[in-house]
């Protein structure tokens, strides 16, 4: 439980700055700096979908560029993003393991890597939960089993 806690308080606390690191800063007319800004408006207006898309074309109109960086990045961040009703942890890894591989040295490097050992802890844990739920239910059959041997005796 406690280790549910920091990890949920950890995602909190990393989701909860992101929305102004994407741009290159808040007056940037350039054309990716428009399309940046109008992704970022969707993930905070929560239409992660649209967010996602958006900062994916950026990504392939603008391949080994700051602007791609900071889309993966974004990428990752919206599909693990404390309001987005659709988390996608999958997802979320595979990006922050993409920023990571292209980009080690970039300045959300730390972040990154901190995210991605917050979502790896979080899908061994569901994977840990399943496995756990699937032996309570044969204990329970296994103890039905035994009760109705009881009966018959």
């Amino acid at each position: 439980m406690k280790r549910s806690i920091y990890l949920l308080f950890l995602m909190v606390w990393f989701a909860g700055g992101c929305a102004g690191l994407f741009t290159g800063g808040s007056g940037d007319h350039t054309v990716p700096g428009r399309k940046s800004a109008e992704a970022i408006k969707l993930m905070e207006d929560y239409k992660y979908p649209e967010s996602i898309a958006a900062f994916q074309k950026i990504v392939e109109e603008y391949p080994k560029s700051d602007w791609e960086a900071n889309s993966i990045y974004s990428i990752a961040t919206a599909y693990v993003a404390a309001e987005n009703p659709h988390k996608d942890y999958g997802q979320a890894l595979i990006h922050f393991e993409k920023f990571l591989s292209l980009y080690p040295k970039h300045e959300r490097a730390a972040d990154a890597r901190n995210w991605r050992q917050a979502i790896k802890m979080i899908i061994d844990s569901k994977k840990e939960n399943e496995r756990l739920l699937k032996n309570i239910e044969k204990l329970k059959q296994l103890d039905m089993r035994q009760e109705q041997k009881r009966q018959v005796k």
